[in-house]
């Protein structure tokens, strides 16, 4: 029928559509009563709905929440069959084909639901991989396919405008052209069009055509369309020709964009490996741990990507008591191997980008003063080597208090500077030239005499073992500690990943002059310092780079920030030196350090302690109330029996006459640890599981 219908002035109207009737009216009639009959009998798809409905009932809430029983056998791990009541949604449409390859019987359900239910999802539909994983490729790639949609909606729409306008147009043509060949004066008809020729889709299309004015153009459309619809008709076309135009130029920068992200979006767990990793070296993170892992060590959270960066807690080291640590304490692996160097070169460039310029040189001397003598680095400048001011016998004042010179120590070979021992009133210890202030005058009081050996030199086991230094420090000392080894601690496992990474050997051996990787990499690294590429570039470069465990290295500069963070609060607290001076007096008892870094700082409740033979560094939380403990509480239940009740000694004809003697049976006895003691150990120099140890181990 036609789509138009003309009135003429006199008011009479007339339509152009013919066909309908009496006939239509009764063979709808008759449809309606059949389906009404069939409902009263109960058959027909009526009732199969309603017994479906019933069937339902009986699972009102989702399968999963159910209790299915035994009817419902899992098929795999993730999958499990309907129960035999439950009635699925029927798919009247489906082909023998589909219905032979489509699943039909099962449904996803992961075996530890009942459990765990909270960390899935109710049903596949409401998972969104995208948004849960936060894959920056991922949502690059979607983000494309989003605009290629958003193109061929566009495009589509309009072309389902122009279809449903073709027929209308050719009539108004043919109309307009009656009408001419009629002779009948122009605007003698007025034509409408019918409600229904275009729907919502095409008049939506056509209004987006013309934007602002697109209202307007459809009233237009619909008061006068002999005169209108070939106007929107050629438009439409014209539209249709020029984005069609467009999107073979965008196809081009989609298909750059998929190729670019297609090898990142399979990378799901790089977004989430990173984000554990930065947990892992926040400072609440790590203040909390030193604080209260004891109260519940079984609640230190563990993930694969922080396993060989996490510390190693202990309740008591009664494996090496010559280190005094009988408290909660955390450990964690630190080598001279490490790259010390990259390490700090990355700070240097933070520092340098965010701090005064001023910084640069209190950063080199913190550096050379502090951080390398602490780790047992070499000098990365040489040293300037002081002439030597005091002699033994001379009354000097030092940073930690007035003492007298007992002798020159020079065991470094001129590596590193001199120093002097000194003896104070509270014992005997090692100072370093620049602790020393001035010489005192001769008339101040004798310096009080403290315990001391023949010539003032102090008695055998008095000072702790060269490798053992303790030193007691601020919050911000131990921030940047911990946040430096945790630094050149991912240095050494980037480097190590990139010498594991077969396709990267293989390029190596390809071709021998190809530039470092690690040196690439620490390049890169240093752009996104510098800020000259964002994360997502970052992470692209380093994939290009070494393929596996991307997110080692792309958590690198969020640590970066920490520990320069961290470094700059300790050069403006500006307390390290003395509390450093404080350690090296070398003193075995340790309550006297402790004592002495007090007096620098109230907030030194932070004792770090390495060991350089074996390559661990020690921390632990003691506020100024807690008592510090130099003893172990475990050896009190293996104390000997007092002396009234031993055995007298045999002398050397009983020791003679003993066949347990002979037999080497007390021997054999004193090797054996009594009851109730602790065995000496080797220490174990691989890395030990992350966890409490076996003397402080969770359930």
């Amino acid at each position: 029928g036609c789509s138009y219908t003309a009135t003429s002035p006199g008011g009479e109207s007339s339509s152009s559509s013919a066909g309908g009737g009496s006939s239509g009216a009764a063979q709808a009639a008759n449809h309606l009563l059949a389906d009404l009959e069939k409902v009263l009998v109960g058959r027909g798809p009526f009732a199969n709905q309603e017994a479906a409905k019933r069937l339902k009932g009986k699972h009102s809430l989702p399968l999963r929440e159910e209790s299915l029983g035994s009817s419902a056998k899992p098929v795999t791990v993730n999958y499990t069959t309907y129960p035999s009541d439950y009635v699925p949604p029927k798919c009247s449409g489906k082909t023998e084909h589909e219905r032979k390859n489509l699943n039909g019987k099962c449904f996803s359900m992961p075996r530890d639901y009942p459990t765990r239910g909270e960390r899935h999802y109710a049903s596949p539909e409401l998972y969104d991989g995208v948004k849960d994983r936060r894959n920056a490729y991922e949502e690059v790639m979607c983000r494309v396919e989003d605009e290629m949609a958003e193109v061929d909606m566009a495009i589509e729409r309009n072309a389902s405008a122009m279809r449903a306008l073709r027929p209308i147009r050719d009539e108004a043509v043919s109309l307009a052209e009656q009408e001419e060949r009629d002779g009948m004066p122009i605007g003698r008809l007025q034509y409408k069009l019918k409600l229904g020729s275009l729907n919502s889709v095409h008049i939506g299309a056509i209004a987006r055509v013309y934007g602002e004015s697109g209202d307007e153009v459809i009233q237009h459309l619909r008061l006068n369309p002999i005169a209108v619809v070939p106007i929107v008709y050629s438009r439409l076309k014209e539209k249709d020709a020029e984005w069609r135009k467009v999107k073979k130029d965008l196809n081009r920068g989609w298909k750059a964009a998929l190729t670019d992200n297609h090898e990142g979006s399979f990378d799901v767990k790089c977004v989430s490996y990173k984000r554990e990793i930065e947990k892992s070296f926040s400072e609440d993170r790590l203040i909390e741990r030193a604080k209260s892992f004891a109260k519940n060590p079984s609640k230190i959270p563990q993930h694969p990507a922080t396993t060989m960066m996490l510390p190693n807690f202990h309740l008591v080291n009664a494996t090496n008591p010559i280190l005094g640590l009988f408290q909660p304490h955390l450990s964690v692996l630190e080598s001279a191997n490490m790259p010390h160097k990259d390490a700090f070169g990355l700070l240097e460039t933070y520092i340098n980008k965010v701090g005064p310029k001023k910084m640069k040189e209190a950063v080199s001397s913190f550096r050379s003063a502090f951080v390398e003598p602490w780790f047992g680095l070499p000098a990365s400048t040489p040293p300037e080597r002081p002439t030597v001011k005091y002699t033994p016998g001379q009354k000097v004042r030092t940073t930690v208090g007035d003492g007298q010179v007992v002798s020159v120590s020079d065991d470094a070979g001129g590596e590193t500077p001199f120093r002097y021992l000194v003896r104070f009133g509270f014992g005997t210890g090692y100072v370093w030239p620049d602790a020393i202030a001035h010489v005192l005058p001769p008339n101040v009081a004798t310096v009080p005499d403290g315990p001391s050996g023949e010539d003032g030199v102090p008695p055998p086991g008095s000072l702790m073992p060269e490798d053992v230094q303790v030193l007691f420090g601020t919050e911000s000392v131990y921030l940047f500690m911990r946040l430096y080894i945790l630094l050149v601690t991912m240095l050494y496992q980037a480097k190590d990943i990139i010498g594991r990474d077969s396709a990267n050997v293989a390029r190596r051996i390809a071709d021998p002059e190809r530039g470092d990787v690690y040196e690439s990499l620490l390049s890169i690294i240093r752009d996104a310092i510098e800020g000259k590429i964002d994360e997502k570039e970052l992470e692209t470069r380093c994939r290009n780079l070494v393929k596996r465990d991307v997110y080692n290295f792309v958590a690198i500069p969020p640590l970066v920030d920490g520990c320069g963070d961290a470094a700059l609060g300790v050069l403006e607290e500006d307390l390290y030196m003395n509390l450093y001076h404080c350690s090296q007096l070398k003193l075995k008892g340790i309550k006297q350090t402790r004592l002495l870094s007090l007096e620098v700082t109230d907030e030194a409740v932070y004792r770090m302690q390495i060991q350089g033979s074996a390559s661990q560094v020690f921390f632990s939380y003691l506020p100024p109330e807690m008592e510090l403990v130099t003893t172990n509480p475990r050896a009190e239940t293996a104390k000997p029996p007092p002396a009234e009740s031993r055995p007298a000694p045999m002398d050397t004809d009983e020791k003679a006459a003993d066949p347990a003697s002979e037999n080497g049976g007390n021997a054999a006895a004193s090797e054996k640890p009594a009851e109730g003691t602790v065995a000496a150990k080797e220490p174990d120099l691989k890395r030990p599981k992350t966890g409490v140890d076996a003397e402080g181990k969770s359930p």
